[in-house]
């Protein structure tokens, strides 16, 4: 029995039974306690330069066919403009001189995207990317080293290049070219959480 107050008052059975209708009441609904606002907030362009700069440069976590497309292409065209954006120039001969101290250290500088992007999507089929080393360096190898034995040419021996075994090592460049298309651009990525972090296509949704 609850203590009464002087006067023959219940109020604090009252309080008791008010406080418990406030705790207990069905139609206490979660938007009442919490600003409707929260959860619809949309990325800031911090948030957007954040997300850009992981998918470029970072080697961890796991992105998709489309995004791995569209890095790829967006890589490719970014070099191929810095590569021939001297030939704009009036002079052809400062152009000349330009591309050839810039171009290949602009491609050295895009090898770290490429990787890190490449790497990525490998981490979507649930595959170490290590495997970049047989889907993209020894296709390479092998198609350059063929290509140099087809036109090697020694004018003070007189050698000239072997053409049988140079078109056999750029057509044995061919098929680990073609599987590293198809593993990296094609293929669906594995359904769910893997040992490289969470679904991409999940995270969209």
């Amino acid at each position: 029995m609850l203590p009464q107050t002087g006067g023959g008052g219940h109020f604090p059975q009252v309080a008791v039974k008010l406080e418990l209708h406030e705790v207990c009441s069905p139609w206490r609904t979660k938007s009442a306690a919490v600003p409707t606002n929260q959860g619809t907030r949309e990325d800031t362009p911090g948030e957007d330069a954040m997300k850009l700069q992981k998918i470029l440069f970072s080697f961890h976590g796991r992105i998709g066919r489309r995004t791995y497309w569209l890095a790829i292409l967006a890589l490719i065209v970014a070099v191929q403009v810095l590569t021939f954006a001297p030939f704009l120039l009036e002079s052809e001969g400062w152009a000349v001189l330009i591309v050839a101290l810039t171009s290949q250290f602009i491609w050295l500088l895009s090898l770290w995207p490429i990787v890190a992007v490449g790497s990525k999507r490998l981490h979507d089929r649930n595959k170490n990317g290590w495997w970049l080393l047989a889907f993209w360096l020894l296709p390479v190898a092998l198609f350059v080293g063929g290509f140099s034995i087809v036109f090697f040419d020694d004018p003070r021996t007189g050698q000239s290049g072997d053409f049988s075994t140079g078109s056999i090592l750029i057509f044995a460049s061919l098929p680990p070219a073609l599987w590293g298309i198809v593993e990296l651009g094609i293929l669906p990525g594995t359904r769910g959480p893997n040992l490289y972090g969470a679904d991409p296509a999940q995270q969209l949704t």
